[in-house]
This record gives structure tokens, sequence and C-alpha cells, in this order.
């Protein structure tokens, strides 16, 4: 493992330090499967409907592309302790964000999202099984928070939409499709000004403990008309 760290340019100490933080985000959650049984229930202002979603446009009208593409690690297992996203089950500071203004007469915002996720098995014990996303859209103007359509609403349990990918051996590369319905029905959002976040966190490993999450190459593209 020592090699594998020293390729990225992390120093022994600095490995240390990186390691024991993880201590920090542990909680316990009702189950330790991502499908977890007896699902908490999200408020019916953000959850989506149930059955098939759509949305449709006529062309698009905007884009925005934000990423990042160097390394980082987070300590925070996915908990809904003091976190960020909605439900706070994420490290509080969102992994990529930006903002974007939704005009009347848009029908739909599309987001897709990509990630380079390293494993547990090659960079360490303070990594948990899995790494899990969330990309949400706040309203600048009320601070309302609402998920966007492509999560699973209740992961392990937890009223915290997310999705998640488990790297098997080195990397896996993780990508995403999001969309969202402008308008004023269940799970919609109206147009209007907006800050779309990526949060981020390692899924707990069973029987419940430390797990950070280890990515890099974060690319977040978002389209809308």
């Amino acid at each position: 493992m020592k090699r594998h760290w020293q390729k990225l340019g992390l120093s022994g100490i600095g490995l240390a330090v990186l390691l024991g933080a993880a201590s920090g985000g542990s909680a316990q959650t009702p189950d330790s499967r991502f499908f977890g049984a007896n699902p908490q229930t999200l408020s019916s202002k953000i959850a989506h409907p149930a059955g098939v979603l759509t949305c449709k446009g006529t062309s698009i009208k905007t884009i925005a592309d934000v990423a990042f593409e160097g390394f980082r690690f987070t300590p925070f297992a996915f908990n809904p302790a003091n976190g960020g996203g909605e439900g706070r089950c994420f490290d509080p500071a969102p992994v990529l964000t930006t903002n974007v203004t939704i005009p009347t007469g848009f029908t739909c915002l599309n987001a897709h999202f990509s990630a380079i996720v390293g494993s547990r098995q090659t960079y360490g014990a303070a990594l948990g099984n899995l790494a899990v996303f969330q990309v949400t859209m706040t309203n600048l103007a009320t601070g309302a928070i609402q998920h966007m359509v492509g999560h699973f609403e209740t992961p392990y349990g937890l009223a915290c939409p997310a999705v998640g990918i488990e790297a098997e051996r080195d990397v896996d590369t993780f990508g995403a499709n999001f969309f969202e319905p402008i308008g004023t029905t269940q799970g919609s959002v109206p147009p209007g000004n907006y800050r779309v976040d990526v949060w981020w966190a390692g899924a707990p490993p069973p029987p419940f403990g430390n797990g950070g999450a280890f990515a890099g190459a974060f690319v977040l593209k978002l389209y809308g008309g």
C-alpha cells in the first residue's frame, strides 16, 4: 500500500494524518445494506413521485461545467450527524459546486457527474466499502434544497438520497445521470437562481464503523432547456 500512496505524492506523515482523521466521521446507521430495510420517509416536499419519471424539453439552452482534476480524501462516513447535503449525511464541504439560473420557460435541468474512485483494498483501511455521492439544487432565494432525480432515496434506510460505487481493486470510474423537472409539482423546482452541489462520503463498512472516501477527476456537467 505504501507504494501506491508514494505514487500520489503523499508522505508517510501525511498518510498517517489522513488515516487517523477517518475516526471523526463515523456513526451508526439503521442497516448495513445500501438497499436497507425499513427505510425512513422523505418529506413530501422533496421526495419525487413514485413510478416512472419523465422530463422533456425541445432544445438545450444553457450549459455549465465544473471540474476538479486532482484527488481528494474525505474522512466523513455516511451518517445524518452534522453533515452536508439533503439529509445531512455527507461531508459538510461539497466536492464540486456551481451556480445556475433557470429562467421561466425551462422544463428540465439535466446533470452528468463522474469521478475516479479509489478502492479500500489499495488505498487503506480509512476508506469505507463504498463511496457515495449526492447532487442537489439549492434555491438561493429560499434556501430550499432538492436532490435531483436519479438517486436511491433511502440508502441504508436513511432519508439521505445517494448513488454509490465500490472500487474493486485500484480505481473504478463512476458516472451517473440526473435530471430535475422545472415547475410546481411534487419534487420539482421553480425557475430561479440555484447552487448545484456534489456531496460525497465514504459508506460505513458493516458492522458499521469508520469509512472515508478517496477519489479524483471530479466532473459535473449541467445542461437545460
